[in-house]
């Protein structure tokens, strides 16, 4: 069907995806003298508003509607380069099965420091005459246009589109600071042979397996300046803002104000001010969690540092992994990639070993500095003690000479649960299949959606004495004031620290020794350089590994070579002591011998018999509603329909109630597939409907699915 009505021969019908729109892209008609490719953002009209959207096509074979509506304005290319929005657009849809609108989600923020409302113009070099000519009957033009030439200023939309269209007035560009010099420290011979290797194919994708404290950081600033020096811009990637504020103070300090910080907890300002100092030019050097993967530069260099980690994983739809969009950018753009840690995802590891990437070790500390020295101590042997006999020891030492220590447990709280015991009832949320925790504050917290009550003193079934369970960082902090009377101890969990800003004070308040002990969860062996850190305890090692999680079992053993990798970074040499009920377990085995390639040769191996990636393929398939019988019916329905359509060698394993059956009210089941060919894969989730507005029904797709 041909438009008419509004339009005319010239005009083009664009297909745009709205910020809050339908599922499918809408048509629009292109007025003449505005060219709206596919990926651009555009404002359109839609219902009695205007709407944000991206142009996705032109020209599209059927119209839907006689009578189409005209886009109302061009504001810019969504990234410098469109096309590349629109791959990434076609990427978050196809790979994570997101709707148009849940693709084009990621792509808005990075465009907003595009809004021309906060632009600033000049006037452009031409003939007075010429623009004494066009203006003659513009007075308010030519008013706008003589202040202009005085120098740069903002101007009403209503005054500075016709002096564009007139071609007398141009974006201004703020004068780019001057090319950064090398500051850093002179490289290492290892480090200047992993920079030759890496710099030895530009444009390639390398894999920086570098031990804790090898100097990767000094690699990856080296790199960033060879892409300023060729012209173009930098993305590094970290997996949580307040967790790597040691890193991004790094970053401004070598790079200045060419250095731009993105990250969801700032205001909408300063996130919009820091994007159009990218769109300026001014700023060059983004770093950023996963979301700063969509900043609108041209990258030269593209760095996920501690790509291990699981929050490089987006959770809510589209469900992408930064890993995989940094692959993407960097192959249109000819980018180079370097994903760096010191224990890399298997799934990655294996493909640097298999040489469908580059690999590029670092295997010893600068200035030749040991690894920790990492002993195990058995819990059987000392039940009911927080701190065995070997950690008490261990932090004693450190504390006497003035050096600190790392307490890690990986669960909040002050005790973890709560039982009666009378009649051994639990008292869990009233939303979610979760047991309570109890807190040091007498609070009943549910560490799932944040629900607070007070504790009960008695059994609300028979009234009897409840008994608290298990030790959270809570505790093991107040162990650590009694065990250690005189020290000082700081807490980081995300009860201790519920913003970004929260985080960097204990960060540096630590840093600074104003701390002898620092107590936390993960969050503690996340990136920190702390040189006087000589004592690292695990106080629990086995919390993980009773996951069902196919990955349950690397997830620890990451965990434990990074927060021992903590220790001894500077002179005094450090040591680590790991407690655990199962100090046979793989993941404890290899941990403590700092054995990397024996525990993923290990692993892989037991992942190639079971069919797991990288060896096969996986899809988790989730359904969710307030009806537990109708999302048990509803996910038995679908998993039989599967079977029926599932080609051979597709594994369909469920369904089954999900590991946390109810959460914030909402009953889950899950069905997980397993095949050896994606497309497989792909293909049966493409059919199959997203959550439709019935609220019995909403799969959830694994952000794990094809990696």
């Amino acid at each position: 069907m041909s438009p008419t009505g509004s339009g005319s021969a010239e005009h083009r019908v664009v297909q745009v995806v709205l910020e809050r729109g339908p599922l499918r892209p809408l048509d629009y008609l292109c007025p003449e003298g505005l060219e709206a490719v596919p990926g651009m953002l555009v404002r359109v009209p839609f219902r009695r508003n205007v709407a944000l959207g991206i142009v996705v096509s032109q020209d599209p074979p059927e119209v839907a509607f006689e009578r189409l509506r005209e886009v109302s304005e061009l504001i810019g290319p969504t990234l410098q380069d469109p096309q590349e929005a629109v791959q990434l657009l076609h990427l978050l849809r196809q790979r994570y099965l997101a709707t148009w609108p849940q693709a084009a989600q990621p792509l808005l923020p990075s465009a907003r420091g595009f809004l021309p409302e906060a632009a600033r113009w000049e006037a452009a070099a031409g003939n007075d005459s010429e623009a004494e000519e066009l203006l003659r009957r513009a007075p308010r033009q030519k008013a706008a246009y003589e202040s202009l030439r005085q120098g740069p200023r903002t101007l009403q939309a209503a005054l500075w589109r016709p002096l564009l269209e007139k071609g007398l007035i141009v974006r201004h560009r703020p004068q780019r600071p001057e090319r950064p010099k090398s500051t850093g420290p002179q490289a290492t011979p290892a480090q200047a042979a992993a920079l030759v290797a890496l710099r030895g194919t530009p444009g390639g994708v390398h894999l920086l397996h570098g031990v804790t404290g090898s100097g990767k950081t000094e690699i990856y600033f080296r790199l960033i300046e060879d892409a300023l020096q060729a012209g173009r811009g930098a993305i590094l990637l970290v997996p949580e803002i307040a967790l790597s504020a040691q890193l991004v103070a790094l970053v401004q300090e070598r790079f200045g104000r060419r250095a731009a910080v993105l990250h969801s907890a700032v205001g909408e300002g300063a996130r919009r001010s820091a994007l159009q100092r990218l769109r300026q030019g001014v700023a060059d050097v983004v770093v950023g969690p996963r979301s700063a993967i969509f900043a609108p530069i041209d990258a030269g260099v593209v760095i996920v540092d501690e790509q291990h980690e699981a929050s490089y994983q987006q959770d809510e739809a589209p469900r992408y992994h930064a890993q995989d969009v940094a692959l993407l950018r960097a192959a249109r753009s000819g980018a180079t990639l370097v994903l760096g840690s010191a224990t890399p995802d298997l799934g990655t590891y294996h493909q640097a070993r298999s040489g469908a990437m580059g690999l590029v070790r670092l295997s010893e500390r600068i200035g030749g500095r040991p690894l920790p020295t990492v002993r195990v101590a058995d819990l059987r042997h000392t039940p009911g003690r927080i701190f065995s006999p070997e950690l008490h020891a261990l932090v004693s030492e450190s504390v006497s000479r003035g050096q600190q220590a790392i307490l890690l447990l990986n669960r909040r709280g002050f005790h973890p649960s709560m039982v009666c015991g009378n009649c051994g009832q639990v008292p869990t949320c009233d939303d979610c299949s979760v047991a309570l925790a109890y807190h040091e504050n007498g609070e009943a917290v549910c560490h799932l959606c944040g629900h607070r009550r007070k504790a009960p003193g008695a059994c609300p079934a028979c009234g009897g004495r409840m008994r608290l369970l298990g030790t959270g960082t809570q505790r093991v902090a107040q162990a650590a004031r009694e065990a250690w009377p005189g020290a000082r101890i700081l807490r980081l969990d995300r009860d201790a620290v519920r913003n970004v800003g929260a985080a960097d004070e204990v960060y540096r308040a630590f840093r600074d020794g104003e701390a002898d002990i620092l107590v936390g969860t993960q969050m503690v062996a996340k990136g920190f350089d702390f040189p006087r850190v000589t004592a690292v305890g695990v106080v629990v090692a086995d919390i993980g590994l009773g996951q069902p999680d196919f990955r349950a079992a690397e997830r620890t053993f990451q965990l434990l070579m990074q927060v021992a990798g903590r220790a001894g970074r500077a002179d005094s040499p450090g040591q680590a002591v790991i407690q655990t009920f199962d100090p046979e377990h793989p993941a404890i085995r290899f941990a403590v011998r700092h054995d990397y390639e024996g525990f993923a040769a290990q692993e892989l191996r037991e992942r190639e018999r079971g069919g797991y990636p990288p060896f096969g393929e996986l899809l988790l398939i989730g359904y969710s509603g307030r009806e537990e019988s109708a999302v048990a019916a509803l996910a038995e329905q679908r998993a039989a329909e599967l079977r029926v359509r599932a080609p051979e060698g597709v594994r369909v394993l469920g369904p089954v109630p999900a590991p946390i059956y109810r959460a914030q009210g909402r009953y889950r089941w899950q069905t997980l597939l397993l095949a050896a060919r994606r497309e497989d894969l792909r293909r049966l989730a493409a059919n199959l409907p997203q959550g439709d507005g019935d609220p019995r029904e909403t799969p959830l797709f694994d952000p794990r699915q094809f990696r």
